[in-house]
């Protein structure tokens, strides 16, 4: 049976701690300041706290303010020069040409926005499909409904997930995923199959 290797964006394919989420962690703020007339401090502390409760700052804005995804969306993700914003992992092309096996990628970031950064990094080829936030109706990752229609979707059954976000391979683990965590923390979950420091480990598996 042929493997199929699952592939998160942000911060697992490319940086976006550098520059690129400071940027729209400003664009996010400004919008929840707008939407609740709260100031930046307040809104900050909505945004992450959304995150950590629903997996992503728009998840928590639609249940607890009804709001329209795409407007949100467009607004936040509003990028005017992708280039100077995108830090592609270390030999990533090389990396994603020596892997075997059909790759998807699976990502909460819209379509638009996730398009570019696959056209700066150069990777388009690599993937066989793409599965954007508008494809889980908005109800993206760690949601075990969205994991599950993901899966039969493109008919998975032999998979390795790998994301850097803990809390998505959870839920990948137990649909019956392989996980495979980017983190340089020493604690490994026992719902993580694998541990790595950086994308270039992958290169190194035999089996997990």
């Amino acid at each position: 049976m042929r493997v199929t290797w699952i592939f998160d964006l942000d911060n697992t394919l490319h940086d976006t701690g550098r520059k690129l989420f400071p940027v729209i962690n400003k664009k996010m703020n400004r919008y929840i300041q707008n939407l609740l007339k709260i100031n930046e401090y307040q809104a900050d502390k909505i945004r992450q706290d959304y995150w950590m409760s629903y997996g992503s700052t728009l998840k928590g804005l639609i249940r607890n303010y009804d709001v329209n995804p795409n407007n949100f969306l467009n607004k936040t993700h509003d990028i005017k020069n992708y280039s100077d914003l995108i830090f592609p992992a270390y030999n990533l092309v090389r990396i994603l040409s020596n892997l075997d096996g059909r790759k998807i990628l699976f990502t909460n970031a819209p379509k638009i926005y996730a398009l570019n950064i696959i056209n700066h990094c150069n990777i388009g080829r690599f993937f066989q499909d793409f599965h954007f936030i508008e494809n889980s109706n908005f109800n993206g990752k760690p949601s075990k409904e969205s994991m599950k229609k993901f899966l039969s979707k493109y008919r998975i059954e032999q998979a390795y997930f790998v994301d850097d976000e803990k809390e998505n391979l959870k839920v990948a683990k137990y649909c019956g995923i392989k996980t495979i965590w980017i983190n340089k923390s020493k604690k490994k979950p026992i719902y993580i199959d694998k541990k790595i420091s950086s994308l270039k480990e992958l290169q190194k598996l035999r089996s997990l």
